[in-house]
């Protein structure tokens, strides 16, 4: 039952980023990454995995399928994020780099796992594999080399956003914690797997247990809220975007007076209409200003509020979003 929740809110997802790409508010890579981690997750759902694994042969080659597709969509997320993004350690340029650095340690960890699934003893196909085979040490290298990179992935993913959040602000900042949280999260599910790997070879039961009790509940939570925070993502754009146009329509007005008497002064071309791009009509009067500002000196003396208003027009024109003071 947690599979098909977490694969019904994976394409939920997809579903909802190819209405928001129609926004310009999310690109293709993401839509198709997402889809890809909903493959995944989709072929663990026992009923399906038993029926696409029989046309396979019957050799579980689904659970490798959809472990590699989990991997590479998840790693394309949050490579997305990455690149997006400042904030630069060694490990996310390790596993989320440039593009030759990312597919070169995917695809080693797709080949060991591999390699390492093609020495597992299989008795037919099993919808609980790591449970029936887990305990044979090729199983454990299996998943062990695939949980390692994933937990590297979405460590990166939470420290990256991590400090993300503490530079940004308004809708996005929401969307950046869920996703930070979602992917400490999963990190902790990736060092909870690799526990249940080594206790299973070791024929340690009670500890094999409890580690699967815990995995049972911080897998799911932690797709959850990956996946709620990468549809949030364009949604907050979508959002911060209208916010930004309504300030830089609002300071536009503000600043218009002062730009009427600097043209007085000295020509500045045609006069700003009401447009869908309120902060390129911002950007402009703020440098005509500006410039007459510079070039006229005490000719052109602005006022305390206009003086205030074109400060906040800059910050805002640069990202700092502060607040619009109510009598500029």
């Amino acid at each position: 039952m947690t599979q098909v929740l977490i694969a019904t809110a994976l394409w939920l997802a997809v579903i909802g980023l190819v209405i928001l790409r129609g926004h310009g508010a999310a690109d293709r890579s993401t839509v198709n990454a997402t889809a890809s981690v909903g493959v995944g997750l989709s072929l663990n759902i026992s009923p399906l995995y038993m029926t696409v694994d029989a046309w396979l042969g019957g050799h579980n080659l689904t659970d490798l399928i959809a472990n590699i597709a989990i991997i590479f969509g998840m790693s394309a997320l949050a490579r997305g994020v990455s690149r997006a993004s400042n904030e630069q350690m060694w490990l996310s340029k390790l596993v989320l780099g440039p593009r030759r650095t990312w597919l070169t340690v995917a695809i080693t960890v797709a080949a060991i796992s591999t390699l390492a699934f093609s020495q597992i003893e299989m008795q037919g196909t099993s919808a609980r594999f790591m449970i029936d085979y887990g305990d044979q040490p090729a199983a454990a290298l299996y998943s062990g080399v695939q949980h390692v990179y994933f937990g590297a992935v979405t460590a990166s993913l939470a420290i990256i956003c991590a400090r993300e959040a503490r530079r940004i602000r308004g809708a996005k900042r929401l969307a950046t914690i869920i996703l930070m949280l979602g992917g400490a999260i999963q990190t902790i599910s990736c060092l909870d797997v690799l526990v249940m790997d080594a206790s299973h070879v070791a024929g340690s039961d009670g500890i094999l247990t409890a580690a699967q009790g815990v995995y049972d509940y911080v897998n799911a939570i932690s797709f959850l809220l990956i996946t709620a925070g990468f549809v949030l993502l364009p949604v907050a754009r979508l959002l911060d975007n209208r916010q930004d146009d309504k300030r830089s329509a609002h300071l536009l007005g503000t600043i218009t007076p002062a730009w009427e008497r600097a043209q007085d002064l000295e020509s500045l071309g045609a006069r700003v209409e009401k447009s869908d791009d309120n902060g390129s009509a911002l950007y402009r009067l703020v440098v005509e200003v500006r410039d007459v500002q510079a070039t006229k000196g005490h000719d052109f003396i602005l006022t305390t509020d206009e003086a205030a208003a074109l400060d906040e027009a800059e910050r805002h024109l640069m990202g700092e979003h502060s607040s619009v003071r109510a009598d500029a």
